[in-house]
């Protein structure tokens, strides 16, 4: 009876502490026992990475050291084939945590896959109670964890073109991303009101293309935008947090910041009623041969940035605000009469490809918003962003036609939407986006197992042009990216609100205290507004 007694108080203590997780786990299988972290214990980490798990593990509360050769350890990180038979083997990015009597270990097949088991790791450490005396060990229930992510694809895009993020806040964007395992960042870092990547062939782009926001567009406006340098150094942050960073290079639309440095180049665009400076310069000239070489060049650089992103964005979306200037174009006549095209759509497939042609000459897929799944482009080198949450039957035609797919709808993953109803400062569209709504996503779709297999992932987007300040952005973003991770990470059977709901709650201290500012929705903290022109919530000088 006191056994049975034990095993109850343990599997109780299990469901408490490791309910601190996010995103939840696959499977949580309960054991006997308690295991005590003492202060100077030792951790076997992995040698490329020793600093920085040493640290997490510290910041944690762990305080251990790098472990010596075959020195005894307190937490080990070892490869997938020392789990004993009765475990299923981690691939890619899962991982299995075996917390014994002695020893806390984490299995795992690649970095990624340890990369996480950190992560869960320390969450742990975070939530078990601590001794009072000092010297005593940290107490984490015995317990396994077997996990693996529901969808390889985990995304947050950043739209840099509007507002200006920079480097200080891009870092503390993938730290806390990187804590709830999302593992693309989708850099937007192109568009109408300014262009934020430093082009060397092609100064102009950024000296004055990079002048302005969305809401300064004054001949004072600063010039904002990342050099090569720190791209380089931006890109190699996120790689050591698991995360790729993915470009984005918009084409042929939303081009008035390339225009404008290089007039040469314009293909026309539209003007919003009632305010003439957007955007009249919209779009690249499609047919011309300078045009697709500036493009393609600008293309080349990109590639060697991110040579891992696997993807280059090339946007796509919204085009046909600018066909208007494009039969008065000779190039774009001559290239009709040539192809036998009779709708400006046509042209614009042919533009689709011919760029498409140059991202995969430089070993990546293309990628672009939904319109593409119409321009004819290889299914086998293409990945679609759905957006238009009010067009499923897109989404349907993509995923039928065998097309890779991110699903990204406006609802409930555009961030720009407000996420409670009394909240005043951002878009709504028959709604808006709350983070229950968030959490649920994809469940709404009813996606079937078939159609699953073509969709890579989910992604959240934050388009600024609401979000002039970090405080704004900040605001924003979270605690919904939380919910996203959960949604992207979580089995649908291990979804749970309620619960998650509880471990939101120590999470929201944590982002404090990395600097990380959050709406918080369990007291419903005050609006901040796109008026709010604070810079951080910590005052820190970037």
């Amino acid at each position: 009876m006191n056994r049975l007694f034990s095993v109850l108080c343990g599997l109780s203590a299990v469901l408490n502490a490791s309910g601190q997780i996010i995103p939840r786990p696959l499977e949580e299988r309960p054991r006997a026992g308690e295991f005590g972290i003492a202060p100077g214990s030792f951790a076997a980490v992995p040698r490329d990475h020793s600093k920085r798990f040493i640290e997490a593990l510290n910041q944690a509360g762990a305080a251990v050291k790098a472990a010596p050769e075959d020195a005894p350890c307190a937490i080990q990180f070892l490869a997938e084939n020392t789990l004993p038979d009765n475990y299923p083997i981690p691939q890619g990015e899962g991982y299995v945590i075996r917390i014994t009597p002695d020893v806390i270990n984490v299995h795992a097949a690649t970095p990624a896959g340890h990369f996480y088991g950190l992560q869960s790791v320390c969450q742990i450490i975070e939530s078990a109670p601590k001794a009072d005396a000092d010297g005593q060990p940290v107490k984490i229930t015995c317990r396994d964890i077997i996990d693996a992510p529901r969808f390889a694809w985990r995304g947050y895009m950043l739209d840099e073109s509007r507002h200006f993020t920079g480097v200080d806040g891009v870092k503390r964007l993938l730290d806390g991303m990187a804590r709830f395992k999302l593992n693309r960042l989708h850099w937007h870092l192109t568009d109408s009101p300014g262009w934020r990547i430093e082009i060397k062939k092609y100064p102009e782009l950024t000296r004055v293309g990079g002048k302005g926001s969305e809401t300064d567009q004054s001949p004072n406006a600063p010039v904002q935008f990342y050099t090569q340098d720190q791209i380089r150094e931006i890109v190699a942050y996120a790689k050591a947090r698991a995360i790729t960073v993915i470009p984005e290079i918009d084409m042929p639309g939303h081009a008035d910041a390339a225009v404008i440095a290089y007039p040469e180049h314009d293909g026309g665009g539209y003007v919003q009623k009632g305010n003439p400076k957007k955007w009249p310069r919209f779009t690249f000239n499609p047919a011309k041969k300078e045009t697709l070489a500036f493009l393609d060049d600008i293309l080349t650089e990109v590639a060697a940035l991110f040579p891992d992103a696997g993807v280059i964005h090339f946007g796509g979306d919204e085009v046909h605000f600018g066909w208007g200037k494009w039969k008065s174009l000779p190039e774009v006549r001559d290239l009709m009469k040539k192809e036998n095209f009779k709708e400006l759509a046509e042209v614009e497939s042919w533009f689709n490809r011919r760029m498409a042609g140059t991202i995969h000459k430089l070993g990546f897929k293309t990628g672009g918003w939904d319109e593409i799944v119409s321009r004819d482009l290889p299914k086998d080198q293409t990945i679609v962003w759905w957006w238009r949450h009010d067009k499923p039957d897109v989404l349907k035609n993509a995923l039928k036609a065998g097309y890779p797919v991110i699903l990204a709808p406006r609802r409930p993953c555009y961030f720009d939407f407000v996420q409670s109803d009394n909240h005043k400062d951002g878009r709504r569209w028959g709604g808006f986006n709350p983070l229950p709504d968030v959490y649920q996503f994809p469940k709404s779709l009813n996606l079937t197992a078939e159609d699953e297999k073509n969709v890579l992932g989910i992604q959240a987007c934050m388009w600024t042009e609401t979000m002039p300040s970090q405080k704004r952005r900040d605001f924003m973003t979270w605690p919904r990216l939380i919910a996203l991770a959960e949604a992207a990470w979580t089995a649908e059977p291990r979804k749970d609100y309620p619960d998650f709901e509880s471990r939101l709650k120590p999470q929201l201290e944590w982002l404090k205290e990395h600097g990380i500012g959050s709406y918080d929705p369990f007291a419903d903290s005050p609006e901040v507004t796109s008026q709010d022109k604070g810079r951080e919530y910590l005052d820190k000088p970037e």
